[in-house]
């Protein structure tokens, strides 16, 4: 069985700094991320596998300046992964700092490998910078 909630820990303090490398690392071949947000916001949507996620983040690296995620708390069940946490970040276009509370919901397959990333944003946090 995999440990997956140090494989999700993993992900998170690699794809910052190196994406291309940890999506590869990572992520399954079917992955997806569902960041549903409001229009206003441009990295909202739904993307699929290993080129979806790194779009994904040049997306989000071209909208903000992505401060540091403080995970306060990961819940590991099964094959899935809640991690909550905050975010301060900067908006490029207006110049104007947020500060956010998040909920990520990851799912693991038997591979070791992320198969689903769904993000919880408090969109209106962010909505006042954008």
């Amino acid at each position: 069985m995999t440990d997956v909630l140090s494989i999700v820990k993993r992900f998170y303090g690699e794809v910052l700094k190196d994406p291309a490398t940890a999506c590869d690392s990572y992520l399954a071949d079917d992955f997806v991320l569902e960041n549903y947000l409001p229009e206003r916001f441009p990295f909202g949507g739904r993307y699929e596998g290993r080129a979806g996620m790194l779009q994904y983040l040049q997306e989000l690296g071209g909208a903000i300046e992505m401060g540091p995620l403080d995970m306060q708390e990961w819940i590991c069940d099964g094959n899935t992964v809640a991690v909550r946490g905050e975010e301060g970040s900067l908006v490029h276009a207006t110049g104007k700092r947020y500060h956010m509370r998040f909920v990520h919901w990851l799912t693991v397959n038997a591979d070791g490998r992320i198969t689903n990333m769904r993000e919880f944003n408090d969109t209106a946090a962010m909505g006042e910078a954008f």
